[in-house]
């Protein structure tokens, strides 16, 4: 055997490796953080291949987000994402996100990844203010 580590793969955008080792016979898990689906093998194992090197039996899965188009944020925190992100939407998907919070409160939105196509997608943000 040439080698016998198949090395650290890397862990996709949004996603979760679990364990260390990563030498002939060794398991790895992914799993991705909330509100993001796994797209691929959960787990991976290192093994020898019949060019007689190390290699992981299947590719690194990615992470993408639920196929939900809009809903309800309630909680100190959440995330917002575009059907099956990092992939293309469907055309003329109409994503309303309603995020609720305590009378008060500071609402933050964050953006970690922000792509828009010209002439074709927006984004509006709209704040209420209930009466007193």
């Amino acid at each position: 055997l040439q080698s016998s580590s198949c090395g650290n793969p890397g862990v996709p955008p949004k996603g979760v490796l679990s364990g260390t080792r990563f030498d002939v016979g060794d398991k790895i898990r992914y799993s991705c953080v909330t509100g993001y689906i796994l797209d691929g093998h959960p787990q991976l194992t290192c093994i020898a291949n019949t060019a007689n090197t190390a290699a992981w039996d299947f590719p690194v899965p990615m992470c993408r987000a639920e196929d939900s188009c809009g809903g309800t944020i309630r909680g100190p925190s959440g995330i917002i994402s575009s059907p099956g992100f990092p992939n293309e939407y469907h055309n003329n998907a109409d994503c309303t996100w309603t995020v609720v919070t305590e009378p008060g409160d500071t609402l933050s939105l964050v953006f970690t990844d922000f792509q828009m196509e010209e002439k074709y997608d927006y984004l509006e943000i709209e704040g209420s203010e209930p009466p007193t």
